[in-house]
């Protein structure tokens, strides 16, 4: 006996030995410093760029996997005792294979999801063979929630925007970029409330930095482009079709910025603080014309739409040592104010994602194919009648139909069920939403693509990205999900190639994105509005492409024209219909008000008026059009080492221009110019959107300011109209004089129509001001609309 536990003994002690001996250098790697987002500056609940230091004591080297991992904890009430028990469970998890020399160092960038829950996220590196060998638990710091600021330029500059913005009344982390901490993933840019090329040579961009940049402004970001001495540094990359236009000469000389246009309508300003418009002496600036461009400032300050963002391009340097604190802080907020950024805007501003109903429910999502189940249940059907006859009448045993039957049926219930689940394990369906912007110019961009993938039975899913893709778990918003769990939850990633989902109960969707912007031909789909008198307007479609198009709206500001379908090459003429509320509302109650039967079904409901409403621009004096197409163009995706042909829709937003031409006349639509906050003082307001009032109640004053410069060389006509759907009740209104000085009283119970001798009396380098009192608690107003006639611009 004693021999026999010597023997034991020996041999664990030999295996303990061998096993100490073949460990690999991994036991001495080591996570030495973590770095954070772009300059340690990110946002925690959006994807952030970790650059990880590995280091390697041993001199051997070492091959295995770097993983950022996820676990949610839960708390179990029925632990023994009564006690409670906390249970964990991995979420996701984003890997990267590395090797590393013996005594070395070596920095490896890995992308993480750090959020604001409970949640607990690891480092961790394991061997080739899954072993774990070292594990840094990882928590961010609530400061990091602070908005971003990035600028190519030196420091100087950076702490001159610093601040600028903090005197602004909006502090930000702002970040000095170069080509050598530019990220080449434009997910890792949605930090950035907006990027500023100031004094840096962009030529030194790689090709990947430089599409990362345009891909950023496409999905929704914000770019200023400065110009003045150092213009030729600033635009040396942009050589493609990205900006089109002139350069001409640098000149010196005067600039008038406009006072600042302030638009936020839901916040009380007892007087403006810039009654007068800010005068720059003698300052270099540079003269050019961008193609298509919106002037903000005469043509020193010209914008551009790309896709969902916006591009700003400005004649002069607004750091230019010669300006003041004061002056800059203007022109900083003319700048933020013509962006898409929420640093002005009210505090119910929102972004708008893409919400559980679109990642839940997909219109082309069907069952595969179930041809062999029907042939196996045909089959099945002629054998029991006609095969168990002729069967048990030849072997003359027709007393065991019924056990014969029983036997058969047990037996081809094995058989479909097993057909059924190798066919329908083997062939997930797949859908892709295409999210679309095209705009004014005619060019169009998919700025948001999302593959969803439904299988009825459970299954392990890889997919692996091919061709152009960049494909990226779903994680926006991940710890508000209430539905269920997160549309990606329980994967795999390797960035940027492999997401695979492992052990997954039927049945289910699962959702990706693919972050690629791709550039799309244009849907010839024409829209004219009819003017043939300024306030009664309707709307022709013609719809000139292959696809039916249903669901069409075409708003104009506080109003709409709805078609709820366009069969290929069809027209249709509708008039412009009232939006009384939010607009999101009225698109919804227009699906629920047009789906047929008694019982609605509240999801397609629900993910139709999501699926339109994310491609709204927070700006609506631009007309545009919004449309849904169910059956778009054909895509494919890799899933399990298969490329499957991918059925997928289009949602798009084509953007129209704020001008009309009707028998040779150039018309401003109403609406299409927004007006200036000078005062306001009323207690209470309503929206058309979350960020936009439209109307107002209670005791209060009123003082707008129109612009019309811009958009006409000549006035004839102009039209002030109060709309209708909100309610006029006890209010006086004024209109200034500025011959006089003073302002006369008028009235919005009918358009106020302005002819020559009016606009010279009310006009001023194009600009008119609008004055209304509420005297009451119960007196109602809204923003008046002006629309124009006159001559080529």
């Amino acid at each position: 006996m004693k021999k026999r536990l010597y023997a034991a003994f020996i041999v664990i002690i030999f295996i303990f030995l061998w096993y100490v001996q073949i460990t690999p250098a991994g036991s001495f790697i080591n996570i030495e410093n973590i770095e954070y987002g772009i300059d340690n500056t990110f946002k925690v609940n959006e994807l952030v760029e970790a650059k990880i230091t590995l280091t390697n004591s041993s001199p051997n080297n070492f091959k295995g996997k770097l993983s950022f991992e996820r676990w949610n904890i839960y708390k179990n009430l029925s632990g023994l005792g009564g006690r409670p028990e906390k249970r964990r469970v991995k979420v996701f998890s984003f890997s990267k294979e590395f090797e590393i020399a013996g005594n070395s160092k070596k920095v490896i960038i890995l992308p993480v999801y750090l959020g604001v829950d409970d949640s607990e996220q690891y480092l961790r590196v394991y061997t080739s063979d899954g072993r774990l060998i070292s594990s840094v638990k990882i928590k961010p710091k609530a400061y990091y929630l602070k908005d971003c600021v990035g600028i190519f330029s030196h420091m100087a500059a950076a702490s001159d925007l610093s601040y600028v913005l903090k005197n602004s009344g909006k502090a930000a982390n702002v970040v000095v970029l170069g080509s050598k901490n530019f990220p080449i993933r434009e997910s890792l840019l949605e930090m950035f409330e907006f990027i500023i090329i100031h004094n840096y040579k962009t030529s030194n961009l790689t090709a990947e930095q430089y599409q990362a940049l345009k891909d950023y402004v496409a999905k929704g970001g914000n770019l200023l482009i400065t110009l003045g001495e150092n213009y030729q540094k600033n635009l040396s990359v942009f050589t493609d079709d990205f900006l089109v236009g002139s350069i001409g000469k640098v000149k010196t000389g005067d600039i008038v910025l406009k006072r600042v246009s302030q638009k936020d309508y839901t916040q009380n300003v007892a007087a403006s603080s810039n009654q007068e418009d800010t005068v720059l002496k003698k300052i270099k600036y540079v003269e050019f014309d961008l193609k298509n461009a919106e002037l903000i400032n005469q043509k020193h300050i010209q914008r551009i739409k790309y896709g969902k963002g916006i591009v700003l391009v400005t004649s002069f340097d607004p750091f230019d040592n010669q300006f003041t604190g004061e002056e800059k802080k203007k022109i900083f907020e003319i700048i933020i104010e013509n962006m898409n950024t929420s640093f002005y805007n009210p505090q119910n501003f929102y972004t708008v994602y893409p919400a559980n109903s679109i990642f839940y429910t997909a219109v082309n999502v069907k069952w595969p194919n179930s041809t062999i189940i029907l042939i196996l249940i045909a089959l099945y059907i002629v054998f029991v009648s006609f095969g168990n006859y002729f069967i048990l009448r030849r072997l003359n045993k027709r007393h065991l139909t019924w056990q014969l039957i029983l036997l058969e049926s047990i037996v081809w219930t094995v058989i479909i069920f097993g057909v059924a689940s190798l066919y329908r394990i083997n062939q997930p369906n797949v859908n892709a939403v295409n999210f679309i912007v095209y705009n004014s110019d005619g060019k169009g961009y998919v700025v948001d693509k999302y593959y969803q993938i439904f299988s009825p039975f459970g299954t392990d899913v890889e997919i692996k990205s091919i061709e152009n893709q960049k494909l990226e778990p779903i994680f926006l918003n991940y710890d508000f999900w209430t539905y269920r769990d997160n549309p990606t939850n329980d994967f795999d990633y390797t960035p940027w190639n492999k997401i695979a989902f492992r052990g997954l109960t039927g049945p289910f969707i699962k959702n990706i994105k693919d972050q690629m912007v791709y550039e799309v031909d244009d849907i010839p789909l024409d829209v004219n509005f009819n003017v043939k008198d300024i306030s009664k307007i309707t709307v022709e479609i013609n719809n000139r492409s292959d696809y039916k198009i249903k669901n069409i709206f075409v708003v104009l500001y506080n109003n709409y024209v709805y078609i709820e379908e366009l069969k290929p090459h069809s027209k249709a003429t509708k008039t412009i219909s009232n939006i009384y509320g939010m607009l999101v509302d009225e698109i919804r109650n227009r699906f629920y008000n047009n789906q047929r039967g008694i019982i609605r079904d509240f999801r397609l409901i629900d993910r139709e008026t999501e699926l339109l409403s994310s491609l709204i621009p927070n700006d609506l004096s631009n007309p545009f059009l919004i449309g849904h197409i169910e059956n778009y163009k054909n895509d494919k995706l890799n899933i399990n080492s298969e490329v499957l042909k991918v059925r997928s829709e289009a949602v798009f937003r084509k953007d129209l221009s704020r001008v009309t031409i009707f028998k040779n006349k150039r018309i401003i639509l109403p609406g299409s110019v927004t007006p200036n906050l000078i005062k306001n003082t009323f207690p209470n307001v309503n929206y058309i959107t979350p960020n936009k009032a439209i109307s107002f109640y209670g005791k209060g004053e009123l003082e707008l300011e129109y612009d019309l410069s811009g958009y006409l060389d000549r006035i004839e006509k102009v039209l002030i109209q109060m709309p209708k759907q909100y309610g006029r009740y006890n209010v006086d209104e004024f209109i200034f004089n500025v011959k006089t000085q003073k302002w006369d009283k008028i009235t919005f119970d009918k358009p106020l129509a302005l002819g020559s001798h009016e606009i010279e009396k009310y006009f001023q380098n194009n600009k008119i001001r609008v004055r209304i009192v509420g005297k009451d608690e119960k007196s109602v107003t809204a923003i008046p609309l002006i629309s124009a006639e006159g001559g080529e611009k």
